[in-house]
């Protein structure tokens, strides 16, 4: 209860009046404010405000109580709420160094601490809108607050160990960690230049705990996780762009890839034109875009793509029109070629992608779709 005084104060030190009280829960060490302010509050005012309120903790500050009559209470500067009906006399909670002037007055008729220091420690979880114009902090207190304190602290140190670069450059270490996975995905699917230089830290300076938090809190929006869950979600994305550089990597290292080169591996069965070929390193979106090149410079045909990463297999198949219109499936086509692979699938007539987890019986699938192509051409 102490504590959502304190914050209080710290709302309208920073907001102005009108961040006023609209409502609370409190537990021994856990707090909810309501508070009057139409937008939302940046991040760097709300780790001020959360900076105040830990200042007035470390304060140490007596914290008073005494009932005096309500004109009395309004001279010395009582916070009171808008519309609120007060009794006469008034009971007014002050903390700070009474004999000079306390830095929160407050009237209520609430249990409190004899001292700040007894908060212990606080922590800000959260700020939210609830209703227009009335936002909400979620805060923790005593233990629990320190507690929480240090699995942030830890969760920023393993971030920066992860991305080798210092606490104030995490927000860098992690944008520079999705331009790469995002720049990889492109030159795979044949519409970029490789991969990125990785980000190099040259900050030499130490940052405090406010800071790691705040640059904590970034890495969390721009990875769509929890606080605590930005080392976990940026190891994961370590690993993606790992396998992203080794499929590049088995891409650039293999034959080119485009229609025509396909093309030339064609084979003619009963006036269709059949290209069944391992695209290596081609992801599925790369393998359709050939697939609708070959349909449109050679019809009728019928095109069957293998890529195979690790123990994963991809296929997508892909048939004209007019082979359609006689009876002829990609769908039904890539079934039994899926199934030689450990794998299954199935899809549209025109187009259908399918899976298998055993790369090294490739060839035998190849066999199984030429076979089953010269089965549905009759």
């Amino acid at each position: 209860h102490s504590a959502t005084h304190l914050l209080h104060h710290a709302l309208q030190k920073h907001l102005g009046s009108h961040a006023q009280q609209q409502g609370s829960k409190v537990d021994d060490d856990w707090l909810r404010f309501d508070f009057t302010n139409l937008s939302p509050i940046g991040a760097d005012e709300l780790s001020a405000i959360a900076t105040d309120v830990k200042a007035y903790v470390a304060a140490a500050a007596p914290v008073d109580w005494q009932e005096l009559p309500l004109a009395d209470a309004r001279k010395a500067g009582a916070m009171m709420l808008f519309g609120e009906k007060y009794p006469d006399p008034v009971r007014m909670v002050s903390m700070g160094p009474i004999e000079t002037d306390a830095f929160s007055r407050e009237l209520c008729g609430g249990t409190h601490l004899l001292n700040t220091r007894e908060v212990i420690q606080f922590e800000i979880l959260s700020e939210e809108g609830v209703s227009a114009g009335t936002r909400r902090v979620v805060a923790l207190t005593g233990q629990k607050a320190r507690d929480h304190a240090q699995k942030v602290e830890e969760a920023a140190d393993k971030t920066a160990e992860l991305l080798s670069v210092a606490a104030g450059d995490l927000v860098a270490g992690v944008t520079s960690l999705l331009d790469r996975q995002k720049a990889l995905k492109k030159a795979i699917a044949g519409g970029g230049h490789g991969d990125p230089t990785p980000y190099k830290s040259t900050s030499t300076t130490a940052a405090t705990y406010e800071q790691k938090k705040l640059a904590l809190a970034e890495c969390a929006r721009l990875l769509s996780a929890s606080l605590l869950d930005v080392p976990v979600r940026v190891a994961a994305l370590q690993g993606e762009i790992k396998s992203l550089t080794e499929q590049l990597a088995t891409r650039e290292a293999a034959k080119p890839l485009s229609a025509d080169i396909l093309l030339e591996q064609a084979e003619e069965t009963s006036g269709v034109t059949l290209v069944i070929a391992e695209t290596p390193g081609a992801t599925p979106d790369l393998m359709r875009k050939l697939i609708d090149s070959i349909r449109q410079k050679k019809q009728p045909s019928a095109v069957l793509l293998a890529s195979a990463q690790g123990d994963k297999v991809t296929l997508i198949a892909g048939v004209t029109k007019d082979l359609q219109a006689k009876g002829f499936s990609a769908g039904k086509w890539i079934g039994p070629v899926a199934k030689a692979v450990g794998g299954g699938g199935g899809g549209r007539p025109d187009m259908a992608q399918a899976g298998g987890k055993d790369p090294e019986k490739l060839p035998e699938a190849f066999a199984v779709a030429r076979a089953t192509a010269g089965e549905m051409l009759g």
